[in-house]
């Protein structure tokens, strides 16, 4: 009676169900138990920028053109060439341009560099967005592109034909609850990383803004699978957030992925967990439910396994009555079942800067 292993069948579905069905409540999907052991050895958090960090919704901000050039040709052109794209920076050039400048033409032939922006052929002409564009700037725009950098706004340079026409400036707004994220991903003893292909002076803004200390930018997509391993191969263990197609394989490479449900299939397909909002926030309340849930269960498996230990050697002695023996059986599963169920409990972190969900 004393040897029934009830406890110990218990002891990990149980908790396993409560930790999954609160988590499904919070906008927290788990894909396996392999993932609990994964968020007890993180100490490392990667964050791409772009959406995940940032709002992702970009906007036109300002317009610069250097001396003899027309900025609605500049606008036209440049929108015509971003609009095929799906970059968030490249919808945000598109829209302004068709507010400001009306009807967009057609472009002739369009080309993705990823990481550096695109190039193709509008109404006749070769032209670059992004920073594809290898010459030298007038000085009018080289100093509005490196204002607009230190503002924090990404500086996209527009030229054709071998000269530059025009420098636009794009900004995205930092999510209202990212720097109570970062907080509380400190909190949870974790060293968040600011990753991002952007220059460097918009990566240090950004970071600044939400108390990020580590930046790694102007980071191509595909280096960034390369980033994740190079601080794997430092030691750390890594937690990788993000949301984008450019994000999966780094998802997928590192120790614990966690994708917004808010991206794209690609990245949700790699993630291990799945955070339904947007809100980074949650990516904080993912590992702590994950953690708890964690020690749940082992908390759950040592009273399963140690009244066993303590009492069978009783029973082999014969000094064990038969109806207490049945007793501590079924009181040790209904422990198991009853520690499970306080997983429950789990709240949100509550806001500490006064930023609004809505």
């Amino acid at each position: 009676i004393i040897a029934c292993p009830c406890a110990l069948g218990l002891a990990t579905p149980t908790a396993l169900l409560v930790g999954t069905g609160r988590g499904a409540q919070l906008g927290i999907l788990i894909k396996g138990p392999e993932v609990l052991e994964a968020t007890h050895r993180v100490d490392t958090v990667v964050l791409d920028k772009t959406g995940t960090v940032t709002t992702g919704r970009m906007s036109l901000q300002e317009i610069h053109v250097a001396e003899g050039a027309d900025e609605k040709q500049v606008l036209r052109l440049a929108g015509a060439l971003e609009h095929p794209s799906e970059h968030p920076v490249a919808r945000a050039v598109a829209e302004g341009a068709a507010e400001r400048a009306g009807e967009l033409p057609v472009a002739e032939r369009f080309e993705n560099v990823p990481g550096r922006g695109v190039r193709g052929r509008v109404e006749g002409r070769e032209v670059t967005v992004g920073r594809l564009f290898d010459g030298p700037l007038p000085q009018e725009l080289a100093e509005a592109k490196k204002k607009a950098e230190l503002d924090g706004r990404t500086a996209v340079v527009v030229g054709w034909d071998g000269e530059a026409r025009g420098v636009l400036a794009v900004a995205d707004a930092v999510k209202e609850t990212s720097a109570d994220a970062v907080r509380e991903l400190r909190a949870l003893g974790l060293r968040p990383v600011l990753l991002t292909g952007d220059n460097r002076r918009v990566a240090e803004a950004v970071a600044a803004e939400v108390g990020i200390d580590e930046v790694i930018a102007e980071v191509l997509p595909e280096e960034k699978v390369a980033v994740v391993r190079r601080l794997q191969g430092e030691g750390r263990t890594v937690a990788m957030v993000g949301d984008g197609v450019n994000d999966a394989a780094a998802l997928a490479t590192a120790d614990l992925g966690l994708a917004l449900g808010t991206g794209t299939d690609a990245a949700i397909e790699a993630g291990d967990l799945t955070l339904v909002r947007g809100d980074l926030r949650v990516a904080a309340d993912a590992i702590r439910l994950s953690r708890r849930t964690l020690a749940t269960i082992k908390g759950n498996l040592v009273w399963a396994f140690g009244y066993n230990v303590a009492a069978l050697p009783l029973a082999a002695a014969g000094l064990l009555n038969p109806m207490i023996a049945g007793a501590a059986m079924a009181f040790s599963s209904v422990f198991v079942v009853t520690n499970s169920l306080r997983l429950r409990t789990f709240r949100e972190t509550p806001l500490q800067s006064g930023a609004s969900l809505t």
